[in-house]
């Protein structure tokens, strides 16, 4: 397994705490400086301008460049003979049992992109198989923010990287998307990675107004732009059974939810 760190040239004291959370569950990782958004290689480039006219006027150069930082490492792995990647931002916290969770979410299933290890699920999930200290791997309803921790495999970076030619949103919305991509996307639940634990990321939130959501900074990230699609990974992923169920679920989690707060609603989350 190769493992990357995704750390800023100025962030020394962030570098220093990874080689300590990393030392302290047996992981050995190769740090990856953060791409400038600001100056983007011709081949990353491309992926967020025209000329220079970006292909997506909201975005930050922060953003550019967490997005540019990802994909740049997924073409790393595309182009390796190295089976899968665990990618880490350095705001993140380890658990103890990182590794051995790890090591049993690959073996409990065979046909994954990305395995999710960070951020709690706000939706329902399918319980695939259980990995050991009371986690899960699970399939998603809808897929989690953020990036703090993944697994992806060669396949998975091959799609990431190649199934779009224009970025129009951030790498985190992208990948809460992975009928765009064909990504086989599962995660492990409770997540072995805590993510932001400073409170937000230096790479993506420069610049950024962290009140507006996504949905109102991104037209490419309205809920109804790719209903068919997702309609069918979800029936793909599910089954029509599943589907049927899950969407019951969601509903009725959603009600929950305004009335009850998050905490009542999340009771409702696993099928």
């Amino acid at each position: 397994m190769w493992v990357f760190v995704i750390n800023l040239d100025r962030d020394r004291d962030r570098l220093t705490r990874m080689i300590a959370e990393c030392d302290r569950v047996g992981l050995a990782f190769e740090r990856f400086a953060a791409v400038d958004g600001r100056h983007l290689e011709a081949d990353l480039r491309d992926q967020f301008f025209d000329g220079n006219t970006q292909h997506e006027p909201a975005f930050t150069p922060g953003e550019i460049g967490c997005y540019a930082s990802h994909l740049r490492l997924h073409r790393l792995l595309e182009d390796s003979d190295t089976e899968f990647a665990l990618i880490l931002e350095d705001d993140v916290q380890l658990s103890d049992d990182l590794v051995p969770t790890i090591e049993a979410a690959v073996s409990a299933v065979g046909d994954w992109d990305i395995i999710r290890l960070s951020n709690a699920t706000k939706s329902v999930v399918q319980p695939i198989a259980p990995l050991g200290n009371g986690r899960e791997l699970v399939r998603y309803w809808t897929v989690p923010n953020g990036t703090g921790a993944y697994l992806i495999n060669r396949t998975g970076a091959i799609k990431f990287a190649e199934s779009i030619e224009k970025r129009t949103l951030p790498v985190d919305e992208d990948m809460r998307r992975p009928w765009r991509f064909g990504l086989n996307t599962y995660g492990v639940l409770p997540p072995p990675v805590e993510p932001d634990v400073f409170g937000s990321s230096q790479i993506d939130t420069m610049g950024r107004d962290r009140k507006l959501s996504a949905r109102a900074r991104f037209k490419g990230a309205a809920p109804g732009r790719d209903a068919a699609a997702q309609f069918r990974y979800r029936l793909q992923q599910f089954g029509v059974r599943g589907y049927v169920r899950a969407h019951l679920r969601s509903l009725m989690a959603s009600i929950v939810k305004r009335v009850r707060g998050r905490k009542a609603a999340a009771a409702l989350y696993r099928l």
